[in-house]
């Protein structure tokens, strides 16, 4: 691996204190009603720093849509500990939970409406691993071929967003993590290959 150049580090840190700095003010105020100028003034950069690393305000949850699937591919793949394909799948919607979670109640009320489309755009890795997931389940007899996976992964997250929606209209007064476990094992339950 090359190592970065004081440069290159230097950049990482100015487009994360961006982003982060964009996060904190969209949990306080809203998405909407905050400015490329709010967040260069908070975050301590120039506007024209913003637009070397972000072409716009709705690059901000752009850049939050793919650290998700980072955050999928480096720290939940590689730690998921149930052996059973139907019990990897609810335990892959715990940290599917605890991401939502960690983003914040605010950031994810401002993601969670009818004009947001990126939820329902193809291929996005978090979506390719459930896929991937299912298939395997499949093969080993564990999850019905009745339904596609492409299928199986599409009701799955429309039955998670839901719940975060539901989440986010109660203003977060209840543990995520633990509903989604509850709600995802009889759901993900429907799916087992029956003997």
């Amino acid at each position: 691996m090359t190592k970065l150049t004081s440069r290159q580090l230097q950049a990482i840190q100015t487009k994360n204190k961006i982003y982060e700095t964009s996060l904190s003010l969209m949990e306080l105020h809203g998405y909407d009603q905050i400015t490329i100028e709010q967040i260069c003034r908070k975050a301590g950069v120039s506007v024209g720093s913003f637009y070397n690393y972000f072409k716009s305000k709705n690059d901000i949850l752009i850049e939050l849509y793919s650290r998700a699937d980072e955050y999928f591919e480096q720290e939940v793949m590689p730690h998921l500990t149930e052996t059973s394909m139907p019990e990897r799948i609810v335990e892959y919607f715990d940290f599917y939970a605890n991401f939502n979670v960690s983003t914040g109640i605010g950031t994810m009320k401002q993601l969670y409406n009818s004009n947001n489309s990126l939820f329902i755009h193809e291929g996005r890795l978090m979506q390719v691993f459930l896929t991937q997931m299912i298939s395997v389940g499949q093969a080993k007899r564990e999850i019905t071929a009745s339904q596609s996976p492409e299928y199986i992964t599409e009701f799955l997250f429309i039955v998670a967003r839901g719940l975060i929606y539901d989440w986010c209209l109660h203003n977060g007064e209840y543990n995520l993590r633990e509903r989604m476990h509850e709600m995802m094992l009889p759901i993900v339950g429907v799916f087992r290959e029956v003997e």
